[in-house]
């Protein structure tokens, strides 16, 4: 009789315990989610960070994996640029001319649109559109002069490139 209180008593208590931990699991997971959501709209509404690309998806739908680091870093009054096209080569330029536009959008997304004033030979963009998740999941699509659009998926992130000054020359 004792030995069945006893099996009954730590049945209740397992329960408790796997209860308890999976409450704290949920709200550690939702502190964690909070946390992130407050640091990427810290990182939009500064207006410098990077974007880092993890997959390439075309005009006519194929996407691809990317294997090497692609990017796109954003700062008030510099745009660097460094990511794959769909055929070979890449689209690569600086920008220090150019209309930056943010509304928030739905669920805690941030809608950015970036267009370059600068109409130089390396400048291979017409505007750039990043739809940011409240957790930093970015869709990024190019706008190509003559050519369909280019869609990026990946993240934002801290800055990571060394932005010149406005005024450096090269």
């Amino acid at each position: 009789m004792v030995m069945k209180n006893w099996s009954k008593l730590f049945v209740v208590f397992a329960l408790v315990v796997f209860g308890v931990n999976q409450a704290r699991a949920q709200r550690s997971l939702k502190d964690d989610e909070a946390n992130k959501a407050a640091e990427v709209k810290d990182l939009v509404n500064g207006g410098r960070y990077t974007f880092e690309a993890t997959k390439l998806v075309s005009g006519k739908g194929e996407s691809k994996p990317l294997k090497a680091t692609y990017n796109l870093d954003i700062s008030k009054d510099t745009l660097i640029a460094n990511l794959p096209s769909a055929r070979s080569g890449s689209i690569r330029f600086t920008c220090t001319h150019f209309a930056y536009g943010t509304e928030p959008g739905k669920n805690g997304h941030h809608e950015i649109v970036i267009q370059p004033k600068e109409k130089t030979a390396d400048m291979q963009a017409e505007k750039l559109k990043l739809d940011i998740s409240s957790l930093g999941y970015t869709t990024l699509t190019v706008i190509r002069p003559k050519q369909s659009p280019l869609s990026y998926y990946g993240y934002i992130k801290e800055p990571g490139a060394e932005f010149p000054p406005v005024s450096a020359r090269y």
